[in-house]
């Protein structure tokens, strides 16, 4: 008999903190899928970067050559290309993912970052958290209206209010008590994540099965907010595994005869720790020094440097997370390393010396460059320094395939482990896009007699083919 397809995507959540939370009794639902349902735990490589849209595109199209980061800098379009508010992904949109075979063709993707050749979005699409823009996507009212008007899921709603309203003002009081530093703008998104687009996607995944949709992919992102709040190591980013796990009970409930369902994740977090610290320098601020007489835009920040009118020169910064790319202004093309070097020959070097900073990548031709603690290294020889962060012959080619792409960079920089934590160009407690820890080893959870196979997959896009054959062999 054939099967339908649910994919949950439960964003943020790494193999080893799923493991743990298991261990910790706090998703007792997905326990049970194990011990009583056959399902097994799978860990795969997302690649580098550990981004939620460079990997969602991996999983739904298998293909996300020249997706550099959350946001960067279009040169041919001159336009900042980021995801979340305000996303400007659809003016670059046609330039990407051409003759793919989308995981979810002819089916529902619900609150992700790309339509994915769906027949509907359910009016719930992650790009600009905004409802109802896609081309194949009904109104936000005829997913919102009938949810409310369902007086069980108003009241699940409100309780939830409350408790999460509490819960969250707990937690960042605590942490401040602690001594520690929540990102106090991720804790008012978080309230908002988990109360509203969070129940409402689950309400949209139960529709679209009810609708006979598939294959069917929804995205949950309020692990990710809570831990980029708290960091992933928080009591409270813990607490909303629980609600994860009730999110994926309810789904599972509708299955009936019809639906198979499938878990995973797309990238962990890591605990971080800001660039600028407590009494430190923006890397903007860093940035202006080491370029005398250029002005620097931090996207999503501040200037830097002499003013508009006086600058000899621009430079544009866009950072996620770890992870920082270095554009400079009026080009249509990534300048090489050579043409960087002979133009501003200690800029790599000062850079990759500085303590918040583990290396810094730029290309040559076709050889990769390093620049690590202010010494220059090429190609392959880094892989031992790599060993610190993964395997480094794996490390190494991920790097160098990111290092390819025309979209990344003229400099890309990686943050450093400073105590344990990874050093964050943004305002976060945990962070991914990066290199190093658990950012890079998301889970898939699956059927043993569908004989996954993940050991392999050293990128999310690898993962889509594996996915497609599953879809394609259920609907058999």
């Amino acid at each position: 008999m054939s099967r339908k397809l649910v994919v949950l995507h439960i964003d943020g959540v790494s193999a080893d903190f799923l493991a743990k939370a298991l261990a910790a009794g706090e998703m007792p639902f997905v326990q049970h899928l194990i011990d009583a349902e056959g399902y097994e735990l799978h860990r795969y490589r997302c690649g580098v970067p550990s981004t939620t849209p460079f990997a969602q595109a991996g999983i739904l199209y298998g293909d996300n050559i020249e997706i550099p980061s959350f946001r960067w800098w279009d040169r041919e379009r001159s336009v900042v290309v980021q995801f979340g508010a305000g996303s400007t992904f659809k003016s670059v949109a046609d330039k990407y993912f051409q003759g793919r075979d989308p995981l979810t063709r002819d089916g529902a993707c619900i609150a992700a970052c790309y339509p994915a050749g769906a027949a509907d979005d359910f009016g719930i699409a992650y790009q600009d958290r905004s409802y109802g823009r896609q081309a194949k996507s009904r109104s936000a009212a005829s997913v919102l209206v009938p949810y409310l008007a369902n007086p069980i899921h108003l009241g699940d709603w409100v309780v939830q209010t409350v408790a999460v309203l509490a819960r969250t003002a707990k937690d960042y009081a605590i942490a401040r008590s602690e001594g520690r530093h929540p990102a106090r703008g991720y804790v008012a998104v978080d309230v908002v994540e988990e109360i509203f687009v969070h129940h409402l996607t689950r309400y949209a995944v139960q529709k679209a099965m009810r609708e006979g949709y598939s294959p069917i992919y929804g995205a949950f992102y309020a692990f990710d907010e809570t831990a980029h709040a708290f960091g992933p190591s928080d009591r409270s980013a813990m607490h909303v595994l629980k609600h994860v796990d009730r999110t994926i009970r309810k789904v599972a409930s509708v299955r009936g005869e019809t639906y198979e369902l499938l878990v995973l994740s797309d990238h962990g977090q890591v605990e971080t720790t800001r660039f600028a610290g407590a009494r430190g320098r923006a890397f903007g601020e860093v940035l202006a020094e080491l370029l005398p007489g250029f002005r620097i835009q931090e996207i999503k920040g501040a200037h830097y440097g002499p003013p508009k009118d006086q600058a000899t020169g621009r430079v544009r910064v866009t950072m996620s997370g770890g992870l920082a790319h270095v554009y400079f202004d009026g080009r249509r093309a990534r300048m090489g390393h050579t043409e960087l070097t002979a133009q501003h020959p200690d800029l790599a070097r000062a850079v990759s010396g500085l303590r918040q900073v583990a290396l810094v990548m730029s290309r040559d031709g076709g050889e990769d460059v390093f620049h690590v603690r202010g010494e220059e290294i090429r190609g392959p020889r880094i892989k031992p320094l790599l060993a610190a962060y993964d395997d480094p012959d794996i490390l190494f080619a991920q790097l160098s395939r990111l290092n390819s792409f025309q979209s990344c960079g003229d400099l890309i920089v990686f943050g450093a482990f400073v105590d344990g934590k990874q050093v964050n160009f943004e305002d976060q407690a945990g962070g991914h896009g990066s290199i190093g820890g658990d950012q890079l080893h998301p889970f898939v959870l699956a059927k043993k007699e569908w004989e996954i196979d993940t050991s392999s997959v050293r990128g999310a896009h690898e993962l889509h083919p594996i996915l497609s054959r599953l879809r394609d062999r259920l609907a058999t």
